[in-house]
């Protein structure tokens, strides 16, 4: 059952706030989309939830009924005042001021002995990249993460190759993490509304598919084929052949790919045969060398 909780308007007044635009403050202010939220992320009752950005505590209240404990992570240091003296403490959860791209991941997961964290978080978009890089970085000690971005940003991260939004974005999260689209929040559930729709994505990190290649490799193959991506793979990964001492046709012999395709039409098994091809030239001509 929902906590009886004080609208975002009512907050913002009562203790004298303001949204910030630049830190991207729309605050969920719809009930029902609030509990289908919390159903899709079905939060399990040894679950420790970092949570991004409470706000007023729309999802955080929930949240804390359904998992063994929440970390709430605001920066906003006027909002951390308004939740506590509102709310009181909860002994379900921790409410953090801070940033939550220099939180520490690894001593929330060992202080709360917990094998793997759940994240969720309505994220600004000034945050989304690094926020996705964060979590691939820390992808063993996230199971899954929930985020509700911008609708744009949204169909990038789940699209697949020969889809319009598909880029470097989506093949570097679906790399890392199974990656989906649970449904859309329109403008209207949030105070003050936005301009655009958002998404809400689940990306699985626990069910994601194993590896042959280093990440590292991997993304800077991605990078520079969308980086040049109205340009044929021989060309926008010319400097990376050439770094690996190998041709464009000892590639296409090792991987039957051929390199007149540009990148958008290559599905992310495809980009990973590349990198592991390459990588090991790179390797073996250092080997030589040395």
């Amino acid at each position: 059952m929902l906590m009886d909780l004080t609208p975002p308007p009512v907050m913002l007044s009562k203790y004298k706030l303001a949204p910030s635009k630049q830190r991207g403050q729309n605050f969920l202010n719809d009930s029902n989309v609030i509990r289908k939220i919390v159903d899709e992320i079905a939060p399990e009752p040894d679950d420790v939830i970092v949570e991004i950005g409470p706000g007023f505590g729309a999802l955080t209240f929930e949240l804390a009924e359904r998992a063994r404990h929440v970390i709430a992570v605001e920066l906003d240091g006027g909002i951390v005042r308004a939740f506590r003296e509102e709310y009181g403490e909860n002994p379900r959860i921790t409410l953090i001021e801070g940033d939550i791209l220099r939180f520490d991941l690894e001593e929330a997961r060992r202080s709360h002995k917990c094998e793997r964290l759940l994240v969720v978080g309505n994220i600004p978009y000034s945050i989304t990249s690094p926020l996705i890089r964060m979590l691939t970085d820390a992808k063993r000690k996230v199971k899954r993460a929930a985020l509700m971005v911008q609708s744009e940003v949204g169909e990038r991260v789940v699209a697949r190759r020969a889809d319009r939004a598909y880029s470097g974005l989506s093949v570097v999260v679906q790399y890392h993490a199974q990656a989906r689209l649970l449904f859309t929040v329109r403008s209207s559930c949030f105070f003050p509304k936005p301009k655009v729709d958002s998404k809400l994505v689940e990306l699985d990190f626990e069910r994601a598919p194993g590896r042959d290649s280093s990440a590292e490799f991997f993304e800077s193959v991605v990078q520079a084929a969308f980086g040049k991506r109205r340009k044929m793979l021989r060309r926008s990964l010319a400097d990376i052949l050439t770094r690996c001492c190998m041709t464009s046709g000892e590639l296409e012999a090792a991987t039957g790919i051929e390199l007149t395709r540009r990148g958008e039409t290559l599905d992310v098994s495809e980009f990973e045969s590349l990198a592991i091809a390459l990588e090991a030239s790179e390797t073996s001509a250092g080997t030589t060398e040395s």
